[in-house]
């Protein structure tokens, strides 16, 4: 993590008609804080899928059945309407199922949420915004500074406009999700009328505080104001829980372990927060940097254990006074177009950003929804308001993918590819097999021979390493190790603890150990002395948050002191007084075999994939039209994405040439501004299809009068990865992608009027 820590259900009674109706009760209390102070300006980046325990494991275990399902190693079977893998068994014992594929209609509850006045003395701010509030883009474009054609605004935001929005039967979330999963998938639910939450917005979406303090508490405060609404308005307890139980159907993490998703598990399937005002990632309007950030996350995820329904403590928060919990939810902004529902909706059913998260400029541009495709639109007045589909590996976790499989150096393979966007006849795409690789990490030399302890590197992590020490007979005592250690700073932490009992554990060292040794072996020691007369056990344990991990904690020579007498475990020897639990004997490196393969899909103009052609865009004219965008077109024809488990995620920024799922640039060649400086990642992909028709001609402008051409170029027919280096050029370090050598050759041989494409399929001998 980053930033510092701190309608009327069918059959319900026919008087409930104020459910879904419009609700203005507000519980603002008196302010707190009536003074305000001018908001900072908006952050350029923010993460806007944010960890946590359940989603991430689920996300992996998709992942592993994806890569399992492909190489024929498990084969999905039907449970209760979902095509299921068992995946070995659970810690509690019971078999771990994941979800492959679903033909359900799954129920969105919308939530429309103004802000109140009160303020938190931390945050400060003005009262508000309440909705209604954001004012009309300048429509009359005369060449002045204020025209707009970028910012989405409609006279009148109200429950019916997000009910034509989600449920719509055209240019809606319904059908954007329907046409996507090629009719294996599909939403229905409710919009609440606009309620209000008792803060102002600072409260809730200032930097100056936790994330988890201001969102969590922005969910919390939003059901309970919509709960309220309702009893206000005359419902029943009877009546509210009969018409949330509409969206409780989906086990989303299988609590009881039977492989059965379909089944309620107490907690809101999807609820979406939208609330008054600009979102941050668009410059947050008047409230600047105080304003909430769109994103998905998991509401109250470190109270797992302690609360939600009974049976299932998976944590969240309780809607009023019902039985109904809310665990995970989106959030997006009163102007928000459909681009930003359908992409948070996505990390909903359980894909990742594709975007460099960490604030670089990768190569997926608006090739896809999990990237910039979610602010396409049809090129007229605004962005964002059309978005631009999946790719087809984000189709392929969620089991709506039609493709072929070609096995790495099987026979020459010709085949014909229908469009991306539509099913037919023909493959949609082509899973490309190819050998597992050998990836080795050089992490450090041992403090002293060859053996040392490794705590492990991933998110989500509590291993140990535990022994007894009997001090009945000791006056003073202490335990210390040598350690080296890249460890998040603040976030994740290497703690020594001692136990009276194995079961409560106390820290000898605070929050522990974070940050970095640099390098280098330092020297860890903590006194023992308060628990001589007594046995005890001691353990080092390392814990990480989901997000962002680093290298990690090692140990060597680890040291038991007792009455001025040091016993040393060297780990050279594989028995020890020391249990591990999650933590591993290594010497200094690691070799995994991880798997990768191409992905290939045929992208066509056609349904919302039609926006690729007129909506990517450039902010080209700076201060003097800072709301005026320029469009131009995406290149049709084939994408080839490499995709790569070496890495957890596409961030390019930290290792150019390299990501999770990025696509190749048939025309990697870096394009520059008139004045030298490199043109950014979100344009320079618009090229990176292979076909045998020439690109499109580009001709961009910068603020300051700078510009960038590039001719119409010849096609690219074949994609040949013999050369690992082939389509990466260093001048444009964090686009494209290094392939992977194993002479695998995909060649386009013919291109169809009605958008197939003709492909054959080789590898060198």
């Amino acid at each position: 993590m980053r930033r510092t820590l701190a309608g009327v259900v069918a059959g319900a009674a026919a008087g409930l008609l104020v459910l879904g109706a419009v609700g203005s009760t507000a519980l603002a209390g008196p302010n707190g804080n009536t003074a305000t102070k001018a908001p900072k300006p908006a952050r350029a980046h923010a993460e806007d899928d944010l960890p946590s325990p359940l989603s991430d494991k689920r996300r992996a275990l998709m992942r592993e059945a994806a890569e399992k399902q492909a190489d024929g190693v498990v084969t999905p079977k039907s449970i209760a309407g979902s095509d299921v893998v068992r995946l070995g068994k659970r810690a509690d014992g019971k078999p771990q199922y994941v979800e492959t594929k679903s033909t359900r209609k799954d129920q969105i509850f919308t939530i429309l949420v103004s802000f109140g006045d009160k303020t938190d003395p931390r945050t400060g701010g003005a009262a508000g915004p309440v909705n209604g509030q954001i004012p009309q883009p300048d429509r009359n474009w005369d060449g002045s500074a204020t025209d707009d054609n970028s910012t989405y605004w409609v006279p009148n935001f109200d429950t019916q406009h997000y009910k034509d929005m989600f449920f719509g039967k055209k240019d809606s979330f319904k059908d954007f999700y329907e046409k996507q999963s090629s009719g294996k998938f599909t939403v229905d639910g409710d919009v609440s009328g606009w309620v209000t939450v008792p803060y102002n917005e600072a409260r809730y979406g200032s930097n100056e505080i936790a994330e988890s303090d201001g969102y969590w508490n922005l969910v919390k405060d939003s059901v309970n104001a919509w709960y309220q609404s309702e009893k206000a308005n005359g419902a029943t307890d009877e009546q509210i829980d009969s018409y949330l139980s509409r969206f409780d159907q989906w086990d989303r993490y299988d609590y009881d372990g039977d492989g059965n998703f379909n089944e309620p598990d107490g907690y809101l399937d999807h609820i979406e927060i939208v609330h008054a005002g600009v979102g941050e990632e668009a410059g947050g309007g008047t409230e600047g940097a105080d304003a909430v950030w769109s994103h998905r996350w998991y509401a109250y995820s470190t109270d797992a254990g302690k609360t939600g329904p009974e049976g299932n403590l998976l944590g969240g928060t309780k809607v009023g006074d019902s039985p109904l919990w809310v665990g995970d939810y989106t959030t997006e902004p009163e102007n928000g177009g459909l681009g930003v529902f359908a992409h948070e909706f996505g990390h909903d059913l359980g894909l990742p950003d594709e975007y460099d998260t960490a604030g670089g400029d990768n190569g997926t541009g608006s090739w896809t929804l999990m990237s910039s495709g979610s602010w396409l639109g049809k090129g007229f007045d605004s962005i964002g308001t059309t978005p631009g589909y999946m790719n087809a590996w984000d189709k392929y976790q969620l089991g709506w993918l039609d493709y072929d499989v070609v096995p790495y150096r099987g026979a020459r393979t010709r085949l014909t590819l229908g469009p991306a966007e539509r099913q037919g006849k023909n493959p949609q795409a082509l899973v490309v097999t190819l050998p597992d690789q050998n990836i080795t990490t050089d992490y450090n030399t041992p403090a002293s021979g060859s053996y040392e302890w490794w705590s492990g590197s991933k998110d989500n992590l509590s291993t140990s390493l535990t022994r007894e020490v009997d001090l009945t007979g000791a006056t003073k005592a202490s335990i210390g190790a040598k350690a080296w250690y890249e460890i998040e700073e603040d976030y994740d932490y290497l703690q020594a603890q001692v136990s009276t009992d194995g079961t409560s554990w106390t820290s000898l060292n605070g929050d522990g150990v974070t940050g970095s040794s640099d390098g280098t072996w330092t020297d860890l020691s903590y006194d023992l002395s308060a628990y001589a007369g007594k046995k005890v056990q001691v353990r080092w344990h390392y814990t990480t948050d989901g997000g962002t991990h680093y290298a990690g904690a090692f140990l060597d020579d680890l040291a038991l002191t007792v009455d001025g007498t040091t016993t040393t475990d060297d780990v050279e020897s594989a028995t020890s007084d020391w249990t591990a639990s999650g933590f591993t004997r290594m010497t200094g490196s690691t070799t995994e075999q991880k798997p990768h393969y191409y992905i290939v899909e045929n992208r066509q103009y056609v349904d919302y994939d039609d926006t690729l052609r007129t909506g990517p865009y450039n902010f080209g004219f700076g201060d003097t039209r800072p709301d005026w965008v320029e469009h131009f077109p995406y290149q049709k024809g084939l994408l080839v994405w490499y995709v790569n488990d070496a890495y957890e995620d596409n961030n390019t920024l930290a290792h150019p040439g390299g990501g999770l799922v990025l696509p190749v640039d048939a025309h990697p060649a870096a394009l520059k501004w008139s004045n030298g400086t490199l043109v950014g990642n979100r344009i320079q992909p618009f090229d990176a299809t292979f076909g045998l028709h020439r690109t499109d001609a580009l001709s961009l402008h910068r603020a300051g009068g700078l510009t960038a051409s590039l001719p119409a170029q010849a096609g690219v027919g074949t994609f040949d990865d013999s050369d690992p280096g082939r389509y990466y050029d260093p001048a444009n370090a964090k686009g494209s992608v290094k392939v992977a050598g194993s002479g695998t050759k995909i060649t386009v041989t013919k291109e169809y009027q009605d958008g197939r494409l003709g492909v054959e399929v080789s590898f060198a001998k």
